[in-house]
Order: C-alpha cells, then sequence, then structure tokens
C-alpha cells in the first residue's frame, strides 16, 4: 500500500478524497479531493495533513504557534490540538469538488480561510446557526 509520506516523497503531492466532517464546511466527506504538497515552514491558517502519535491521519487547520508547538483545529471542531512539525506530511495546496478545482492562493480561498480562523471563539454560534438554517431547507 502507498503511504501518503511515500506518494509525496515519489511524486511530490498526495492526492486523496475527504474523509470524515471535521474540515466542514470548506470539505465534504466522501466528495472532495486535497493535494497535498510538502512545505519547508508553516503559517497560521495553512491546511495540513499530519499523523497523529496513534498513526491516524488527520487534516485540520492551523490556527496558532507557541511554546508547545502549533495548534491545529478542523474548521468544524472546536477543539485545537498541538501538533509537531515533525507530524506534518504537507498542506493543502488546492482542493476539487465537483470537478472545479479551487486554489489556496485564491481570493475566495484566503478570505474564507481569513473569515474562518478569525471565528474560532465563536464557532458554536456559527455551527447552531448553520444548523438551524438546514433544518429550514
Amino acid at each position: 500500500m502507498n503511504s501518503p509520506e511515500r506518494l509525496i516523497a515519489e511524486n511530490g503531492f498526495y492526492a486523496a478524497t475527504v474523509h470524515g466532517d471535521s474540515m466542514e464546511p470548506l470539505l465534504t466527506n466522501h466528495r472532495d479531493t486535497v493535494y497535498i504538497e510538502p512545505a519547508a515552514e508553516y503559517r497560521k491558517r495553512d491546511v495540513v495533513l499530519f499523523r497523529r502519535a496513534d498513526g491516524q491521519l488527520v487534516l485540520h487547520r492551523l490556527i496558532g504557534c507557541d511554546k508547545n508547538g502549533l495548534w491545529a483545529c478542523g474548521d468544524n471542531d472546536f477543539h485545537p490540538e498541538a501538533v509537531l512539525p515533525s507530524q506534518i506530511l504537507g498542506v493543502m495546496t488546492e482542493f476539487t469538488r465537483n470537478g472545479r478545482t479551487v486554489s489556496v492562493r485564491s481570493f475566495g480561498y484566503r478570505l474564507y480561510s481569513r473569515v474562518w480562523s478569525f471565528s474560532l471563539p465563536t464557532k458554536r454560534l456559527l455551527h447552531g446557526i448553520r444548523r438551524l438554517g438546514r433544518r429550514r431547507e
């Protein structure tokens, strides 16, 4: 089986369909494909693929850093977790949804990323509003 680490080393990137809902509303389970490339450095708001100590692969957004390392949290999560740079396999450079590819350098993505990152303290309220909207549809 080809691990993400091996594919990144051999091809310079890794592409996979998203599994899980931690990055909603940006990325949808079993629908969107992400493209991961290695990076020399990581910045706040980067979406990174990392491997937890138990071996689980996780795709979350970097929300900050301190003396303990980097902090990551899914867009649909409320609890940040510490991540060491050595755990990170790469950063998302683009994603594909319904045949349309979106670069992380695009204006729309950068705007979403900034707004969503600033919303961490109010994320529970925003999710509640989003759920109410879905119930009314």
